[in-house]
């Protein structure tokens, strides 16, 4: 009796030291969000007092859409993002299809080429990509950064939607061919509507990255035509000080459709991922 009540007490024992660790996981994810949220609604007098602020405003968020345009760099920002993970779709797609059922002699080289463009930093291709846009007169644009982003986004994009396509029957697009159906016909009636799942992984993880993206929209983007909110947050910083009230409103701003979008489409995240990892 004795020890079957130990027996129990010890999963018991465990599963609370477990949710306990997930808690304080999840606090440690969500205080700073919290807090900057909290902070972002105070006036400027009291942005270094760690309580809760008695005259909540929205100054910060009025100063930093308005004297810092950061409505354009908003717009910017989902132009660049939304051009992006369309193209991306497109060639990833067309080239995950034609890579895995209509191979060719040399094509597994050419992809595991654009595989390995993702492993390297993007610093490393800065340099090459900045000389390029630079000798097509595309500096301060926004079809630089879109360029710039399809290359790096396009790698990871083909790696996600190869293991699944791979995955697919042969039975299945012979069937649809025996049918009449043409290559394309077969890739839009047929591929795309079972890799749903994928596809949505691969749309949704290359418009957080365009979203995220800095450093080369940094470099290229030299007035606010092109600049992104990333480069707008990051200009906050003045020469005599931070100003933590418009930094503040700026990244909540900015988080804001990123959450929505994780939370509306996490599921298609792992799906996304999981499928095509195992067969049969």
């Amino acid at each position: 009796m004795r020890n079957t009540i130990a027996g129990l007490k010890r999963p018991l024992i465990l599963n609370v030291v477990i949710y306990a660790m997930l808690f304080m996981f999840i606090l440690l994810f969500f205080v700073p969000i919290v807090w900057l949220g909290i902070t972002s609604f105070k006036p400027r007098e009291e942005i270094y007092i760690p309580a809760l602020t008695n005259n909540p405003n929205l100054v910060s968020y009025r100063t930093v859409l308005t004297r810092y345009a950061f409505d354009k760099y908003f717009f910017n920002s989902l132009v660049v993002a939304i051009v992006t993970t369309a193209l991306v779709a497109i060639v990833a797609v067309l080239g995950a299809y034609g890579f895995t059922k209509h191979a060719y002699p040399g094509s597994k080289r050419i992809f595991f080429g654009c595989v390995i463009l993702r492993m390297l930093p993007f610093i490393t291709l800065m340099l090459p990509l900045y000389i390029y846009v630079s000798r097509l007169r595309l500096m301060n644009t926004k079809t630089a950064l879109v360029i710039a982003n399809t290359i790096f986004n396009l790698p990871l994009a083909l790696w996600i939607l190869e293991s699944y396509f791979r995955s697919l029957p042969d039975e299945m697009l012979e069937a649809a061919k025996i049918d009449g159906a043409s290559r394309i016909g077969v890739l839009l009636r047929i591929v795309v509507p079972v890799s749903g799942p994928s596809i949505s992984t691969a749309i949704i993880l290359t418009f957080l990255n365009t979203w995220n993206e800095f450093l080369f929209a940094f470099v290229t983007a030299a007035n606010d035509r092109a600049r992104t909110m990333t480069v707008g947050i990051a200009l906050l910083s003045q020469q005599y000080g931070i100003r933590w009230d418009l930094m503040t409103a700026a990244g909540m701003l900015y988080m804001i459709p990123m959450l929505v979008f994780v939370i509306c489409f996490q599921k298609y995240i792992i799906s996304g991922l999981t499928l095509g990892a195992v067969k049969g």
